[in-house]
Formats: structure tokens, sequence, C-alpha cells
């Protein structure tokens, strides 16, 4: 018999050892696009963003402010990942006992998904995870059979969701869930009947009106562009909604995915017991809502279903847990599970740091190798060696990615604009006219007059050419930045892609 001191000094000493892991690799990772993006809009202090709400940029505003615009300005989020581990072995516990909280833990970080991105990297899933986690754990005790909690408890849990919410849009699924977990049952139905969980909504609605009050003077705009992108499209995405899949089992862990699957579909069923009911409510339908998204939209990103397999995983270690007392098996798992995620940092980090992959194997990523967006662009800071001082600049790219990493690398010190259809919230950080008579450092891909001729040129006194750098990961060149000059801009002379207005009608959902 596991007693709950000894338990709690496993569960902390795997939350430990998975954190060491993340502080450890992450000199050897560069930031992605999506960690720089943050760390650009987190710049600019507002009460929501163009495409989340705003905790995750705070957060990161907070890691570049202590840390500086670097690797480990994650550090927020790696702290949060710890929490998150820690939050779930004591749902897992309180819902099912000591032995499967141990085994919770231990599946969580040796996922893919919850371990390496939502546990370590500078995005929103960290935070909602967390917070999450946080709602389940405090509304825990009414899948016990407790059908009163105090006052405290359910503000508590308000709060929580409101933190949820701010996080990420998902929040709102998940509320929704538990309101259905508490519709389908008697004792539920009694709950609702009572002003508390009104006052939990309540709260964590006006947690939320920051993000009301900013969209309202935006358009509109975060919600109508997250909402596009789960719009209905005019026909079925069979092909996307198969590849989304194959990700999130992927993300998830093939070590993982097919013993979580497995546990669900017996809680479904077996008939199950409030607990198990529970974790049903509170994942299910955001899980299955996300997965099947992409049937009927052109949208869909494999995150979208992950924190619902979040509130999953415990069916799972529960599972373990009962078969760890009849047979080795589970053990084994657990060592063949710990060497391949160990196997995949090692492979994963030496690939980001030399592309050794893609070069042994051209075929494997001819579409492209997705590590490519860890490498960054240190080498355009000595762009600003090249330009006078004693003028003002800004920098202009064509992609809102390009202005994430060109951001990154010159820290800040110039506003950026992009020219294009999407330039997400660089769109909000930095008024075109408000640049007027600046000159640009405009940085592209491939030849600056690709660019300047599609309409930018017109945007400027004169242009020229001004140099290229090289970006190398180890010894082999991934890409070469074109640098020109634009003098003297005057945005009432623009043609061709528009200059970061910051107009909701100007972005076009993808």
């Amino acid at each position: 018999m596991l007693s709950p001191r000894a338990a709690n000094r496993r569960a902390l000493a795997l939350v430990a050892a998975f954190t060491l892991l993340h502080l450890l690799i992450c000199p050897f990772v560069g930031l992605g696009t999506n960690e720089a993006y943050a760390i650009a809009s987190g710049r600019l202090m507002s009460l929501s963003y163009f495409d989340h709400p705003p905790l995750h940029f705070w957060l990161a505003h907070l890691g570049e402010l202590i840390f500086g615009d670097t690797r480990f300005a994650r550090i927020p989020f790696i702290v949060l990942g710890a929490g998150t581990s820690w939050l779930m072995f004591l749902l897992t516990r309180q819902l099912f006992g000591e032995r499967a909280g141990l085994w919770t833990v231990l599946v969580l970080n040796v996922s893919l998904f919850f371990d390496l991105v939502s546990g370590n990297w500078i995005l929103p899933d960290g935070p909602l995870n967390f917070f999450v986690l946080a709602t389940a754990l405090t509304l825990a005790p009414l899948a016990l059979g407790r059908e009163t909690l105090s006052v405290q408890r359910w503000l508590l849990a308000g709060v929580f969701l409101g933190l949820a919410a701010l996080s990420k849009y998902h929040a709102f699924v998940f509320a929704a869930a538990f309101f259905l977990f508490l519709l389908t049952s008697t004792s539920g139905r009694r709950i609702l009947r009572t002003p508390q969980p009104w006052l939990a909504a309540l709260t964590a609605l006006l947690i939320f009106t920051p993000v009301l009050y900013w969209n309202s003077q935006h358009d509109w705009i975060s919600f109508r562009f997250q909402g596009g992108r789960a719009g209905v499209a005019h026909h079925i995405g069979i092909a996307p909604f198969f590849s989304l899949l194959v990700a999130q089992i992927f993300l998830l862990s093939l070590w993982i995915a097919p013993l979580l699957f497995q546990a669900v579909v017996r809680a479904l069923r077996d008939k199950p017991n409030e607990q198990i009911q529970f974790l049903l409510w509170l994942g299910l339908p955001l899980t299955l809502f996300f997965v099947l998204v992409p049937l009927w939209s052109d949208g869909g990103m494999v995150q979208w279903a992950m924190p619902g397999w979040l509130v999953l995983l415990p069916l799972l270690g529960a599972h373990l847990a009962r078969q760890e007392l009849r047979s080795r098996w589970p053990k084994r798992w657990a060592i063949a599970s710990g060497i391949a995620f160990l196997l995949f940092v090692v492979l994963a980090c030496a690939e980001i740091q030399t592309g050794w992959l893609g070069q042994t194997f051209p075929r494997l990523f001819r579409n492209g190798d997705p590590t490519i967006e860890y490498v960054e662009w240190t080498p355009l800071a000595a762009v600003t060696r090249q330009i006078s001082h004693g003028q003002r600049w800004f920098a202009l790219a064509s992609s809102w990615r390009d202005a994430a990493k060109i951001d990154q690398a010159l820290k800040g010190t110039l506003p950026v604009l992009v020219a294009s259809e999407d330039p997400r919230n660089f769109a909000l950080l930095a008024n075109a006219r408000s640049l007027q008579g600046w000159n640009a450092l405009i940085v592209v891909r491939s030849s600056p007059f690709q660019l300047v001729t599609a309409g930018s040129a017109n945007c400027f006194s004169s242009t020229r050419p001004l140099s290229k750098f090289v970006i190398q990961r180890g010894s082999t060149p991934e890409m070469t930045l074109d640098v020109a000059v634009g003098l003297h801009y005057m945005s009432s002379r623009c043609s061709g892609p528009p200059l970061s207005k910051p107009h909701a009608g100007n972005h076009r959902l993808p």
C-alpha cells in the first residue's frame, strides 16, 4: 500500500526531474516562430490581442523583462508546466488514489505535447492547461458525491475558469461541458438551482471582461478571427481531418495514444461511476468538437483538441494503476516510454542544432523541415550597425512569421510592419501612418525587389539593396535574408499588400 506521504515525494521527484530536463534543453532549442511572436506582441501590454486573450502575452512580457529576449524567457511557462504536473497528480489522486496519480504524472510527462510543447514553450496552451486543471480540481468533490461546496470554493473555481478564459477561448467549451455534467444528473440539477454555480460563472465573466472591452474597441476582431477559423466551409474536409488526427496521435505520443484511446473506450463501455463521468463530460466534448472541426471547416490545428485529451489522462492513469496490480507490463511500458521519450528529446535537439536528419534523409522533409522555425535569425542583428542612428527606422517584413523572427533578432529595437493581408497582431503594434517620413529596413527571404515591385516601392521615395545575411544551422546554410533600404516612408502612396493596418477588415481569415 502506497502511503500519501510516499506518493507525494515520488510525484514531486517526477515533477522536479522533468522540470530540470526542460531547463537543460532550453539553451539548445531556439525560440520558435510562435514564441517569438508572443514576445513581440507582449512588448506592448494590452487588455487583449488579435488572435488570443492576453495571459500568455503578459507572461511572455514578464519572461522577456526578467530574462531578456532569450530562450530563458520560457521560464514562467516551464514553472506553469511543473504546476500542471502537480495539479494533475492532485486531481487524479482525489478521484482514483495515489498510485493512479503517480501514473498520470508519468503519462503527462512522457507525452511530446504535454511535456515538450505546452509544458515548456511560450504558448497559450500552458496557462490554459494549468487553469483548466485547477478548475477541475476545485470542482472534483462534486464527482465524489458531495452536493454542497462552500461559496468560497465555487468562487475559487470561477477565478480559475476566468484565468483559463484569459489564456484561450477553449475555456468556454470546457465551461459548457461542465454545465452539461451538472445538467445530466439529478444532484447536478439541484446544484444548478442554487446561486453558487452562477456566482462562479459571474466571477469568471468579470475576470474575462478586459477581453470583451478590448474587442468592443477593436471591431471584435479576435472573436471574428477565431470564429472564422472554425467556420463552415463548402466541402467536407476528410483529408484534413485524418491528417490532423494522425498529428494528434504523434504529439500525444505513439506510446500513449493507443492506451489512452483504449482507456476512454473502456470508460464509455463500462457503466461509469461519478468520477469517470466527471472526466468524460469535462474532456470528451472538448476533444470531439475540435477533432471534428476539420470535417466542416477549412480551419483546424493539431493543438486545438489537446486540452480535452489532457482532462482524460487520469482515466489512463487509473487504468495503469489497476493493471500494475495484475501484471508487469505497465512497468515495462513505463521504462520503454521513458527511453523513447528521452531518445526523441536528444534526436530533436540534435536536429534543431544541426539539421542532420534532413541532410541524411532528404526525402523525409521534402515538404519542408518543421524544425527550421527554431533556427533564430541572430545574424540579422548586425544590420543595425549599418544604418544611421540619427534617423528613425522601422523594419518591414512580408509575413507575420518573418516579422516575429525579425523582431527577435533585433530584440524589439525597431517597430515592425508587415506587408501582407494577414499581419496578425503586428497590425496593432505599430500604426503605419505614425511612421510617416521614417526609413525602413525591408527584410525578405528572397530578392528584396520581389517585395518592392509588388507595391512596397511606391511607399518610399527611393529603395536600394543593403545586405545579405546567411542563416546557418551549425555549418549548414539554411536560408539567405536580403535586406533593402526604403527611404522616407509615405503611407499615402502605398499600393499592393497593406502595411499592418489596424482594422479587422484588413485581416483575411485563413
